[in-house]
């Protein structure tokens, strides 16, 4: 008998430990935990190890287009150094500190391969995350250690825009999790449970960038539910109710300040500790900046002292805006490439979103619920980017190699005939492994 339309194709259970845990795949989990804990040293070594098990692996190596668009961004760049009068040590410093990105990027993308090695880094991400920066950020915010009010965490966590954004990504492996597992299996609670923790911490921080990348992830993906899966609607509305019910009178008012955006005269009244006003004053100083360096910026990592050049008042400052930071330090044609790459990874998954295209049989396909999810966050992240810099971390290139790794299973998964892929039969060992066809090459779009 055919499992009915609500029925979920179980995740792969035919994989071998050997297969998953591979000592690319530890390496590249112990990584992504050291940088978004700080809870352990020594990320670097970790990364050689990796870059060591990566040259030597069995499969062949992936380099998907995102990648090489990467490249060619850290090549304008080193134009850019090149032809700057003023260059120096910092400059220099920051083009490694991103040429290291591209290898990080490289690691990720081979790392994460198959079904079963993506839901074990989900939920080891997810975890990591809730155990450590979320647990000791509401521990501070019920003691009282805020900032003007709103919750921060330790280490990069003490921004609250920064904690609202990393948040944001993390949310999308939690609510992949859920949407992706059995309906009474551990992990989905784990998902649903994180994603209900996740969504208070993003409010308690009180960012309107992550408000905002908060509204990106939960509207649309709540108008596919109601088409697709009506009941779990009421689950997802029940977790952004308990969030918003968490909420404290300020976090509504900073939300009601977002209306005082639009016109130059009335920005200073946005909020009442006036970093709204500030960050209006250096934008208006970035586009001085990129107007006199238009084509190649000046340079990675090189923002905050030109900004104290054109504006001493001001003195060393960040932009406090991905786009913004990135056109001017490498240029309006940098601004492109990352566009485009940032593009490119999440147009690969508009293809496999949930509700389109071929199903296995009548079932809900976990991949593809997890490869929603996680564009979806992605998306959010970077429309919170309109108020943070991120383009320089390693988590957020961590997360585009995620769903490009998403992207390239649920289309693995694509290719197998609906007809020879029972829908309650475990995954089908070649579907989502390093041997299959669709998840091998040397060049992957």
């Amino acid at each position: 008998m055919p499992a009915p339309n609500s029925a979920v194709a179980l995740p792969p259970a035919t994989e071998s430990w050997r297969v998953t845990c591979t000592p690319l795949f530890v390496l590249f989990a112990a990584y992504t935990f050291m940088i978004l804990t700080y809870r352990a040293k020594g990320a670097t070594v970790v990364m050689v190890l990796a870059l060591v098990f990566l040259v030597f692996q069995r499969a062949a190596l992936r380099v998907p287009a995102f990648v090489l668009l990467f490249v060619a961004w850290i090549s304008w760049a080193a134009i850019g150094y090149a032809l700057n009068p003023s260059a120096d040590a910092v400059l220099w410093d920051s083009l490694v500190e991103h040429a290291k990105l591209a290898l990080i990027i490289l690691v990720a993308v081979n790392a994460v391969r198959t079904p079963t090695q993506m839901r074990y880094c989900l939920a080891f991400v997810v975890v990591s995350f809730i155990l450590f920066p979320a647990r000791s950020t509401l521990q501070n915010y019920v003691t009282g250690y805020t900032v003007f009010g709103r919750a921060v965490g330790p280490f990069i966590y003490a921004n609250s825009n920064d904690l609202a954004a990393i948040s944001l990504l993390i949310l999308g492996p939690a609510f992949a999790l859920w949407a992706s597992e059995r309906p009474r299996g551990m992990l989905r609670w784990i998902g649903l449970s994180a994603a209900a923790v996740l969504i208070v911490v993003i409010i308690l921080t009180q960012s309107r960038g992550g408000f905002l990348g908060l509204a990106v992830v939960v509207v649309p993906s709540a108008v596919g539910l109601a088409r697709r899966r009506p009941r779990t609607v009421f689950a997802l509305a029940a977790v952004l109710a308990a969030g918003l019910f968490a909420a404290p009178a300020s976090f509504w008012q900073r939300m009601e300040g977002l209306s005082k955006a639009t016109s130059a005269e009335t920005v200073g009244e946005m909020d009442a500790e006036g970093s709204a006003k500030q960050r209006f004053a250096v934008l208006e100083t970035a586009t001085r900046i990129i107007a006199d360096h238009p084509v190649l910026g000046v340079g990675l990592g090189g923002y905050a002292r030109a900004n104290a050049e054109y504006s001493p008042a001001l003195g060393p400052r960040d932009t406090h805006n991905t786009y913004v930071n990135v056109a001017a330090e490498t240029g309006i044609p940098g601004l492109l490439i990352f566009l485009v790459l940032v593009g490119n990874v999440l147009w690969s998954a508009r293809d496999t979103r949930p509700g389109g295209g071929k199903r296995r049989g009548g079932a809900r396909d976990p991949d593809r619920e997890r490869l929603h999810w996680l564009s979806s966050a992605l998306a959010g992240y970077f429309v919170a980017g309109l108020f943070g810099s991120y383009a320089r971390l390693a988590v957020t290139y961590i997360f585009i190699s995620l769903v490009w790794a998403a992207s390239r299973a649920a289309k693995a998964q694509l290719s197998i005939a609906p007809s020879t892929y029972p829908t309650t039969a475990p995954h089908q060992p070649a579907s989502g492994s390093a041997a299959h066809p669709a998840m091998m090459g040397s060049i992957a779009r």
